[in-house]
């Protein structure tokens, strides 16, 4: 039987007033707490890390904006082509104006022929009657007459008398043009091509008011050659 000392009960269980330190050797103020506390940032920290951090986005745009800066102007040198020279540009306008150099034209008799400048020479024959053919378009509107158109090329180099143009008026009139292929009357000359030294023949024929009467303007070429204006004898 064992005795119990009488304040035994009344013992209050030690109380402690810090945990033991870990092995780490830090002091606790709880369990798992570090007792030295981390200090506050300083307010000059917290102000010097977004400055910081703002200076370096600036430079890193600055360089961004450089970089931009040159491609577009490597990109627009290559697109776009470096300006000819003056001497460049005056020789392929002096060589233009040389190609397309006008020839004038003049007003001549019929038979008589008409020289170029380069040495093309034209000729249109008198109008003559004819009957067409039952083929032939544009003769219900007068006297259908053909003429003979003469192109003897002396120039340096080939000529294609289907670039030919031709109009006539008799009587103050404008005369109808005739297509007779069956009768080889076409409305300008034949799709060929007359060698320098070379010349060719074809008719052309209107509807005219008078026969007797009739002025032709004939031009040989589409550009560069001025017109022939065939008069009566």
């Amino acid at each position: 039987m064992t005795t119990e000392r009488p304040d035994a009960r009344s013992a209050r269980p030690p109380t402690f007033s810090a945990v033991p330190t870990p092995r780490s050797g830090v002091p606790t103020a709880g369990f798992g707490v570090s007792a030295i506390a981390t200090p506050p940032p300083t307010a000059t920290s917290l102000a010097d890390e977004p400055e910081g951090h703002s200076r370096a986005v600036l430079i890193v745009g600055a360089l961004l904006a450089v970089v931009a800066v040159v491609a577009a102007l490597v990109a627009f040198r290559i697109i776009v082509p470096s300006t000819p020279t003056s001497s460049a540009g005056e020789g392929t306008a002096d060589r233009t104006i040389t190609e397309i150099r006008e020839q004038p034209g003049t007003v001549v008799r019929y038979g008589d022929p008409h020289s170029y400048g380069d040495g093309l020479e034209v000729a249109v024959n008198a109008p003559q009657r004819y009957t067409p053919s039952d083929n032939a378009t544009g003769v219900d509107a007068g006297v259908p007459v053909k003429m003979q158109v003469v192109i003897t090329n002396r120039t340096d180099e080939a000529f294609r008398p289907n670039t030919l143009q031709v109009s006539a008026t008799s009587a103050g009139q404008p005369a109808t043009a005739v297509w007779d292929p069956d009768q080889g009357v076409a409305l300008t000359g034949p799709d060929v091509s007359i060698p320098a030294g070379a010349s060719i023949h074809f008719n052309i024929a209107f509807a005219v008011a008078e026969p007797g009467d009739v002025a032709l303007e004939l031009t040989p070429a589409l550009l560069g050659y001025g017109a022939v204006d065939g008069q009566p004898s």
